[in-house]
């Protein structure tokens, strides 16, 4: 019997059961290839969440800790028990997953041996928003411009693109040995920027960064960080800042 390459999808909940529920309950994960595993990892020790994915078959993880974004899905990490060539996925709570589109990005993730990458994001139900994966690290007045002008300059043009310098934490894949390799996400950061962190030093590791337009997932996201009055935004801001100072990306607006 052909042994199934594993998968393992690390999703964080902060009270979250509902709309967890809700968004994973019909996505269907059996098939004739793969060995995938829902990971939840519970901020708020849900019954209703721990006894959907045991009921299910799934993994669940709950400790009564609060941890940060990168954290959580560190913990995730360990708790899958994901090695070698295992695929470690990392999935908002908030992001609808299709099986169809699931299968067919892992089937090309694995057949064009890609380390690290992502797929297309529609960031509303009906499929007219897409996201623009041609994203830039920043530096310093990228940043600032962005917040002043209420437009995103460590963006470019080109949607695309095969080879993004960054990706959205939103969905990312990666081989099980290479974010070991990397020792995951920093946790020095709470919440934001720690996306743009992980791919700074996988790019410094030499691990290739992709970008999937053939495939998709769909990211109903709330946008909080963007009201400047708003604990989101003073979060982003300081993450934002603690990039720039630990990669000393003091530049102007380099795009490298």
């Amino acid at each position: 019997m052909r042994t199934k390459r594993k998968v393992y999808i690390s999703i964080v909940s902060h009270k979250q059961e509902d709309l967890i529920i809700d968004n994973f309950k019909d996505l269907d994960l059996e098939n004739d290839n793969y060995d995938i595993k829902l990971v939840f990892l519970d901020n708020t020790n849900s019954n209703k969440l721990e006894d959907f994915a045991l009921s299910n078959k799934q993994i669940y993880f709950a400790d009564e800790k609060v941890r940060g974004f990168g954290e959580n899905h560190n913990k995730a990490f360990e708790v899958s028990n994901a090695c070698e060539d295992d695929l470690f996925i990392i999935c908002n709570p908030d992001v609808i997953l299709e099986k169809n589109q699931l299968l067919g990005m892992i089937d090309k993730f694995i057949s064009q041996n890609d380390e690290f990458g992502n797929v297309s994001c529609y960031y509303d139900k009906d499929k007219t928003v897409l996201s623009n994966p041609d994203r830039h690290f920043p530096c310093l007045f990228n940043f600032v411009f962005s917040i002043l002008l209420g437009k995103r300059h460590h963006y470019g043009n080109n949607y695309e693109v095969k080879s993004p310098q960054w990706i959205s934490g939103e969905f990312m894949i990666i081989k099980a040995n290479l974010f070991k390799k990397i020792n995951g996400f920093d946790e020095d950061y709470f919440m934001y920027v720690e996306d743009i962190d992980l791919c700074y030093r996988a790019k410094n590791h030499g691990i290739k960064i992709t970008h999937d337009r053939d495939h998709y997932i769909i990211h109903e996201t709330q946008m909080a960080s963007r009201n400047i009055v708003s604990s989101s935004f003073r979060m982003h801001l300081t993450s934002v800042f603690r990039f720039l100072f630990k990669h000393k990306r003091f530049c102007l607006l380099k795009k490298a």
